[in-house]
């Protein structure tokens, strides 16, 4: 199949994921659910064990296991915000990804920012308004979503999930998406079960966890475990800057069904702001 068809079907098993991942976030603690899916993530991923190649140099598997620790900080930050925020804030906001790697590229790299990425971010910007202003009244952009911790929670994670699809170009070079998925999938389960028994309830919290939501928890892990295959066998393929425009597609999807699945408000302007959002991101990464 083609690139394409592998980024599409990441995108829609994300937002398929984030949906569930919003329902079962309602009723369980996020650093229950974050490693509970992350042991089930492992534990699927057991089944591309026979197409695991091991003949990979050491600073590889360095390189993976520093993806996973920034992967698994990422995805837990991301999931409180998922917990504790309405899901048509939180899909568009997501799609500032492209611009944050464009930036870090800048400032870590010394890469030149082109004057059609200054105008995708720009659309970024304008789209946030947008999500945060009801009514199209006229507001200041700092409200009250902006000013919780929450959304600072989104940003850290982004910034995270930027260095992290760096690594995975790195990584997808010397490896296929075959062996990269479970071993980062081990990595990423032992980071929650270090997590849990640090800052949590430890093994208590694994065993609520499955027993709370166990079943809507596997449910994501399948689509997780799927669409990370998608997107590695995606990226493998060509650039990761024509990867991610199709990928953030899923903030579409996520906001608008999403936002039907849980009655959230304001959704016409919601979707209206990820449209914008998406276009700036699009931008973003052809600049």
């Amino acid at each position: 199949m083609q690139w394409y068809v592998f980024a599409i079907l990441s995108a829609v098993l994300t937002a398929a994921s984030t949906i569930i991942e919003k329902k079962t976030l309602l009723k369980e603690h996020a650093m229950e659910f974050s490693t509970v899916l992350a042991i089930f993530n492992f534990l699927i991923a057991l089944v591309l064990l026979p197409y695991i190649n091991f003949n990979f140099p050491i600073r590889i598997l360095c390189l993976m296991y520093l993806a996973s620790v920034f992967g698994s900080t990422a995805f837990l930050f991301i999931a409180k915000s998922v917990r504790h925020m309405e899901i048509s804030l939180v899909s568009p906001l997501m799609t500032f990804s492209p611009a944050i790697v464009v930036l870090l590229a800048f400032f870590i790299l010394g890469e030149k920012v082109t004057s059609l990425q200054l105008f995708g971010i720009t659309l970024l910007i304008i789209g946030s308004y947008v999500l945060e202003t009801e009514n199209h009244s006229t507001k200041k952009i700092f409200t009250k979503t902006f000013k919780s911790n929450y959304f600072y929670y989104i940003l850290f994670g982004l910034i995270l999930y930027a260095f992290c699809s760096i690594f995975d170009k790195f990584i997808l070079r010397a490896v296929s998406p075959l062996t990269y998925i479970p071993i980062v999938q081990f990595f990423i389960a032992v980071n929650f079960i270090i997590l849990i028994c640090v800052f949590h309830n430890g093994f208590e919290g694994i065993k609520h966890g499955i027993k709370n939501a166990g079943k809507w928890i596997f449910f994501v892990a399948i689509l997780v475990t799927s669409y990370r295959l998608f997107y590695a066998q995606a990226v493998s393929m060509t650039y990761i800057s024509l990867v991610i425009p199709i990928k953030r597609m899923s903030a579409f999807f996520a906001t608008l069904i999403g936002g039907k699945v849980f009655h959230e408000k304001n959704l016409t302007q919601r979707v209206i702001a990820c449209v914008i959002m998406l276009i700036g991101a699009f931008f973003v990464i052809l600049g």
